[in-house]
């Protein structure tokens, strides 16, 4: 842990905060067991979305990932869309950000912190959009094997 925490909850937090991944994984692996491409790039997601300190790269391969799925992709929203144009704005903040605060001192903690929750918030945008596209495309051809 990173933050001043009482010590008789230290425990329950890190039980708390490395259970959130399963609560989301767990209904995910239910509904898209028929899909494994969409399961492990909504794994993938899930993954990159809860790390402690997310990285370039996890996002990369998870757009890579996105590729495995092209009907799904299709199904997606302007909002990813605008999402996907719009992180390498909070990245390059990042970077100045960062060279300002420990290279001249001059820089804020709080303009880092608000470039990675606006770089979290856009790959949750992207995740929230693929799943949803994902559960669209289930009930489309569940639909269409009914006969309605």
């Amino acid at each position: 842990f990173f933050m001043q925490v009482f010590p008789k909850f230290k425990r329950y937090f890190a039980i708390m905060f490395s259970g959130i991944p399963y609560s989301l994984l767990i209904p995910i692996s239910i509904r898209l067991w028929r899909y494994p491409a969409e399961l492990m790039t909504c794994f993938h997601l899930v993954w990159t979305l809860c790390k402690g300190t997310p990285t370039l790269y996890d996002l990369s391969v998870g757009l890579c990932m996105l590729c495995w799925s092209p009907r799904t992709v299709m199904r997606m929203g302007k909002l990813s869309l605008v999402s996907l144009f719009a992180i390498p704005v909070p990245i390059c903040l990042y970077l100045v950000d960062y060279w300002m605060w420990l290279e001249s001192g001059v820089g804020n903690a709080n303009f880092i912190f608000f470039q990675c929750l606006a770089y979290n918030a856009f790959i949750t945008n992207i995740y929230a959009d693929f799943l949803s596209a994902t559960m669209q495309r289930d009930k489309a051809l569940r639909m269409v094997a009914k006969g309605c």
